[in-house]
């Protein structure tokens, strides 16, 4: 969340009341849709006075430029990229370009591509999809002691495509709970044959049921300063699990289909009603939290989707811990609630709606871990055997769970993440703990780098985390063959431009030197490899990885600086990364000047599972 001032609330609350209706995305269409089915006479759940709609929308228009300087001033309030590289940017519309395969001309990549709204029950709401990620184009380091290396993958855009469902309330303090499935479908749009449409895959399903292609979650959407997500409340929401280049590829074609559930809505909710704690955000967390506290042996605990949930280890209650772990639910890690349903199967949107503490406790959660990292930890490490989520009853985790604003969670949760990675919290508490003048040694000449990319694979995997050394005068300690840490040169900062995303002045790039001052007769050769000195570069086998489906690197290459050098220079190495089929190296931007490198990995110490207190890689 945006840490937020007093002032900035009042200036915010200002702006969007000038904007019509607290919407930061508009568009002149609205689309009424058709009412699917009614849940209101359920006879297994009489309070379940639901109701489903059903609909299908074109997502082919690109987010208008701002053109006041309000607007401006609302797209960057609610753009998660860095503000600084935002400011930095000619026009953050657009994040590369692709080529259109039926026509061959070059087209921009839209950062956000927007549908026309559509009103549910009087309410609007509105589909922002983000082909290459909300996140791409912004600065990739992340602080002084942690920096991402700039990716040089051209498989990989850098986070995946996303797809967010967004709430447009008419006036403040309207909000309205609902479930939601959401699937991306390329077609033609005109088309009535339903034979052309094509279903893009997700990587994992949000809520239940599990699907490979159908994204499901459940919130209460309300007004953009009454959303806690902790509690379950948020303006806008979904996923990022859609492959960016299948979504890029097809672009002016996709259809955003599924399905809304209606349970209630309200107005007039705001943190600032009197009497205080009632409604709106203040009044949803007082209320998890006292619920959480005052749960009691005799009464089941209420449960609404979307909330985050933390476990904890009471004392006699050991059975009840040891079934949650057999389950994937351990103490200490923060889990949110992604759909509900009651014990006869039917969705429900809170614990609240049923009668008894018999249906309370028999109620089904569908729990997934708070953050992807997280999740795939626990998946591989754990030895689950199917994606998240899991399904827990209710029952058994009234007596054990707390939420985040529990002081009662802040332990577990402490612990917990010591447990998973003990290494990296042990460097950072170190380091924060550590007297000035180390901490400013540890800045300057070590520092952990995550790898964002394939274009090291088998060798380093995307999301390994090295330590890397940077005492002056690296290079001299490097040998043929060594990995190392290096800043782009002029010709590769060019070409991640071109592709729309963005460097900043810390950005680091990795790779294997393979050719030294002097070489000679550097030739590219048959299946992209590379001759220096009549002989094959040094290096593992580089055809180990999977190739990029686009198979971009091809036509990088064409153009490549590095296909073919007589001699390098004095003052020049020749770099490529272990997985040929997507590493943008020397091959594509020629020599890389011996200065620019300055770092290289000692060990690496993430996951725990490839920990390699070595650099020999």
């Amino acid at each position: 969340m945006k840490s937020i001032s007093v002032r900035s609330i009042a200036l915010h609350l200002l702006l969007l009341d000038y904007a019509h209706g607290f919407s930061a995305v508009t568009s002149s269409k609205v689309v009424k849709l058709k009412q699917q089915s009614n849940n209101k006479s359920n006879n297994n759940n009489p309070n379940n006075n639901s109701s489903t709609y059903s609909f299908s929308i074109p997502l082919t228009t690109k987010r208008p430029k701002p053109e006041s300087f309000i607007e401006t001033f609302q797209e960057l309030w609610n753009d998660p990229r860095p503000v600084s590289s935002l400011l930095s940017t000619n026009d953050r519309s657009n994040v590369g370009e692709r080529e259109n395969e039926a026509t061959g001309a070059v087209e921009d990549i839209p950062y956000c591509i927007i549908s026309d709204e559509f009103e549910v029950e009087g309410e609007m709401f509105q589909i922002l999809l983000y082909p290459r990620g909300r996140f791409v184009g912004g600065d990739s380091s992340s602080s002084s002691t942690s920096s991402s290396i700039g990716g040089s993958d051209i498989s990989s855009t850098g986070y995946p495509a996303s797809a967010y469902l967004r709430y447009l309330p008419k006036q403040y303090g309207d909000e309205i709970d609902i479930a939601w499935k959401l699937q991306l479908c390329s077609n033609n749009i005109n088309a009535d044959d339903d034979d052309d449409k094509k279903i893009l895959s997700i990587s994992t399903s949000g809520g239940l049921p599990r699907s490979d292609t159908t994204w499901s979650a459940a919130m209460t959407f309300c007004t953009e300063l009454e959303s806690v997500e902790s509690v379950g409340r948020t303006t806008d929401w979904g996923s990022s699990i859609w492959l960016a280049e299948e979504v890029c590829s097809a672009l002016g074609n996709l259809v955003a289909e599924g399905e809304i559930t209606v349970f209630d809505k309200r107005s007039g909710e705001s943190s600032f009603a009197l009497p205080l704690l009632q409604k709106g955000a203040m009044g949803a967390v007082y209320k998890a939290a006292n619920a959480a506290s005052t749960a009691q042996d005799d009464v089941e605990r209420d449960y609404r989707v979307g909330e985050v949930i933390v476990p904890r280890q009471i004392p006699g209650l050991d059975a009840e811990m040891k079934t949650l772990k057999e389950q994937f639910v351990y103490p200490g890690i923060d889990y949110r609630i992604m759909t509900m349903s009651d014990k006869h199967g039917n969705a429900i949107f809170s614990t609240e709606s049923l009668n008894s503490n018999d249906g309370k406790g028999q109620a089904r959660l569908a729990l997934r871990p708070c953050g992807w990292k997280l999740q795939q930890q626990l998946w591989k490490k754990n030895g689950m055997k199917t994606d998240w989520p899991v399904e827990v009853n209710a029952g058994l985790l009234s007596k054990v769970t707390t939420t985040r604003f529990n002081p009662e969670s802040a332990i577990p949760r402490i612990v917990s993440a010591f447990q998973r990675d003990w290494i990296t919290y042990t460097l950072a508490l170190a380091i924060a703990l550590t007297p000035i003048p180390l901490t400013l040694f540890a800045r300057n000449f070590v520092s952990l780098y995550d790898i964002p990319s394939a274009s090291m694979e088998p060798t380093l995997l995307k999301g390994d985390v090295l330590l890397v050394e940077k005492f002056p005068g690296v290079y001299q300690r490097t040998k043929r063959g060594d990995v190392v840490l290096f800043q782009p040169p002029p010709a590769l900062r060019d070409i991640v431009t071109k592709s729309g995303s963005q460097l900043s002045s810390t950005s680091l790039f990795v790779k294997r030197i393979v050719g030294l001052p002097g070489d000679r007769n550097i030739r590219l050769v048959e299946d992209n490899d590379v001759m220096i000195n009549d002989s094959n570069a040094v290096g593992p086998d580089r055809s180990l990885c999977a190739d990029e489906p686009l198979r971009l690197i091809d036509k990088l290459l064409e153009n490549g600086k590095g296909k073919e050098i007589d001699q390098l220079g004095e003052d020049d190495v020749y770099v490529l990364g272990d997985c040929k089929a997507v590493s943008v190296d020397s091959r594509v931007f020629g020599t890389l000047p011996k200065r620019n490198v300055v770092g290289k990995p000692v060990a690496r110490i993430y996951p725990l599972d490839r920990i390699k207190l070595s650099g020999n890689f």
